[in-house]
């Protein structure tokens, strides 16, 4: 009986030293933190020095582009962002449809050729989000 009594005492100890470091460690971060939120948009062009050649064939004289968010934490999200509005500035050497430019003409050079800007605006819950890139047409 001896040996039965002081099994339950351990058990009971071991149990109250796991009650107490449990509790401790629900103050060492293990509270809930807020999802970042979303705070911009970024453009990526594919090649990624956004260089089309207008004399060659496709894919030569096409750069794309793809959308991704910027959270609130600084991170960028790695899935492309789905319904994405994309526009041109009217260039008229670029053909953009959808996130596709192609270069049809080289751009007029003034001391380097012109950079012709594309934007993609994407909505997260009502809010208009916006984001810049471009290409060079050689």
């Amino acid at each position: 009986m001896l040996q039965r009594s002081s099994l339950s005492m351990f058990s009971d100890k071991g149990l109250s030293v796991l009650l107490f470091a449990l509790l401790l460690l629900d103050g060492c971060g293990a509270g809930s933190m807020a999802a970042p939120t979303v705070t911009g948009v970024t453009v990526q062009t594919l090649p990624s020095n956004g260089t089309a050649y207008s004399g060659m064939a496709a894919p030569q004289n096409q750069v794309s582009f793809t959308a991704y968010y910027v959270y609130s934490d600084g991170s960028v999200g790695t899935t492309p962002i789905a319904n994405v509005q994309w526009t041109g500035d009217g260039a008229y050497w670029v053909s953009l449809q959808g996130n596709v430019a192609t270069c049809t003409q080289p751009s007029p050079i003034v001391i380097l050729p012109v950079f012709s800007t594309v934007t993609a605006s994407a909505q997260v819950n009502g809010t208009a989000f916006k984001g810049n890139s471009g290409l060079y047409c050689i």
